[in-house]
């Protein structure tokens, strides 16, 4: 019989876990065996953030795991759920049983699970108790971490992700180990579902070595694992977003003259710098800030970089860009002002004119199985599911253009600024707004895909002079994506009625009255002389 009595190490090699690992029972000052119990140093430790160089990290992470030679285990994407038809339903009997009992107590938990024989068997007394009893104190830890206690919807489903995991990897791991030259180790790399840090939490509380490669620098390692900071390595920067794990060591290195090059970039091309690299951000998450201005600002800061419009900023992944949303109604008295401000927008490439309606194209196909598809739990568009569904129409763009337009359109659906038509439900104006937004004009793609977020802003510009069909619904839908996708937009309505007001929520726009009002101002064209003479400029 063997009771683990495992000591956390307080200090430890950053550089040669592998190497320690292979052999962390060999060490006879710090393995003490007296009778039947084992006393020995278990390394719980973490790699927060990632080195410069990519594929330099990853070769670190399975440097690690090639020098174990067997005993660190990677974990992520591998945890097997496979559960016998017989096992569930004893399990489900189980929850049927703790739902009857309005919350059976973790003693009685684990003692319905080990009669129903739910957990591992081990042959080794002392072994099959610590299964048990770590399993206790691990339900007493995540009973105290809700309000609920063991009646909150997620305990059953970690219980079973739990179970599950203790009789595929811990059984397995226990029948294997081997007391001489040391203890299995097991490496988590990336974000964790709550089932996964709960498990990787077991392992650590039985005895077994964990190893946490922590990009994003999450906390929970920190809070669950109790890793403190003696026991993390920290590279030189933290990731924005977790990279996909690649199988095997890449088998590719950067020369002196590329590290160099993402060292120079990590110190002058931060998110604070405002020294920034074309499309640095391509791959950011838009967030886009009206700033409420008058009828002059509209205009000026409109031919304003993003980056130094006020309340600008880049972090955690994200960009805030400051954008113009402002309507018109009316003209000015001076035309030559008024038509000098419409031109100095209208001659740049990236503005986008409007005169007629609609510009978009109604969507009459009932979207409710696609809109219900990309829903989480929680009842919000996933913009994952939607960008890996058959019907996602935006497929050819870049990935970063993609996310962009799928996060848009997840708040846009969520808090729809569109008024709601009568007899319209909140789902419906949601499903009208999802389905509206996945087709959006070529022009605003065109539009995104140029856009380098912290340079110029491109402008969609409205001159409503009423001579044809109205401006629609799905026109005001498109207008507030191209809002929430950080795009300027001025609506200028010279007879001064209303057109996007009768669609779009008050308050969403900056309404400026101005000093005239015209029935006969058509749109001005820059004359060729001015076109001429802005090309020597």
């Amino acid at each position: 019989m063997v009771n683990l009595n495992p000591i956390r190490m307080k200090s430890w090699d950053s550089s040669n876990i592998g190497g320690w690992l292979k052999d962390s029972l060999g060490d006879s000052s710090q393995v003490t065996v007296d009778g039947e119990n084992l006393t020995y140093p278990q390394l719980v430790c973490q790699y927060i953030g990632m080195s410069l160089d990519e594929d330099e990290y990853f070769s670190i992470l399975h440097t690690q795991v090639n020098d174990s030679l067997g005993k660190l285990s990677i974990l992520t994407g591998a945890l097997n759920k496979k559960i016998s038809a017989e096992k569930l339903r004893s399990l489900n009997q189980l929850f049927d049983l703790h739902k009857k009992e309005k919350g059976l107590s973790p003693n009685r938990m684990v003692a319905f699970l080990d009669g129903y024989s739910l957990l591992p068997d081990s042959k080794d007394p002392g072994l099959n108790r610590r299964i048990k009893t770590v399993l206790i104190d691990l339900l007493k830890k995540l009973q105290k971490s809700y309000t609920e206690g063991t009646l909150h919807h997620e305990y059953r489903r970690i219980t079973t992700d739990l179970v599950k995991w203790i009789s595929n990897h811990v059984e397995p791991a226990l029948k294997e180990i081997d007391f001489v030259q040391g203890m299995p180790a097991f490496l988590w790399y990336g974000t964790a579902t709550p089932s996964e840090k709960w498990f990787l939490t077991y392992l650590a509380d039985f005895g077994f070595h964990v190893v946490i490669f922590n990009p994003t620098n999450e906390p929970w390692p920190k809070t669950l694992l109790s890793i403190e900071d003696d026991l993390s390595y920290r590279f030189p920067k933290v990731s924005q977003d977790v990279k996909l794990l690649p199988v095997e060591m890449p088998k590719i290195a950067g020369t002196v003259a590329f590290k160099a090059t993402q060292e120079i970039n990590e110190l002058l091309h931060h998110d604070d710098s405002g020294l920034y690299k074309p499309f640095q951000f391509k791959s950011y998450s838009i967030n886009s800030i009206r700033l409420k201005t008058t009828e002059d600002e509209a205009f000026l800061i409109s031919k304003e970089r993003a980056m130094i419009r006020p309340h600008f900023q880049v972090s955690n992944q994200q960009v805030t860009i400051p954008v113009v949303f402002a309507k018109l109604l009316g003209i000015d008295k001076n035309r030559k002002r008024f038509w000098n401000n419409v031109h100095s927008l209208t001659e740049r490439d990236d503005t986008h004119v409007i005169r007629q309606f609609p510009f978009t194209k109604e969507q009459k196909t009932n979207q409710l199985f696609h809109y219900r598809d990309a829903l989480k739990a929680d009842g919000m568009l996933d913009p994952e599911k939607m960008k890996a569904a058959n019907w996602w129409t935006y497929d050819k763009l870049p990935l970063g253009t993609q996310t962009a337009i799928g996060e848009t359109i997840a708040k846009h659906v969520n808090e729809p600024i569109l008024n709601r038509q009568s007899n319209e439900t909140t789902e419906d104006l949601q499903l009208y707004a999802f389905a509206q937004s996945m087709v959006l004009p070529d022009f605003v793609i065109r539009l995104l895909q140029t856009f380098d977020y912290p340079q110029f802003v491109p402008t969609i510009f409205i001159y409503n002079e009423e001579k044809g069909p109205e401006l629609s619904r799905s026109d005001a839908n498109a207008l507030c994506m191209m809002h929430h996708l950080g795009l300027d937009i001025i609506i200028v309505n010279p007879k001064g009625h209303l057109d996007i007001e009768k669609w779009v929520q008050e308050g969403t726009f900056d309404i400026h009255w101005m000093d005239d009002r015209s029935f006969n101002d058509p749109f001005k064209e820059p004359s060729v002389v001015h076109k001429i003479f802005k090309k020597f400029l």
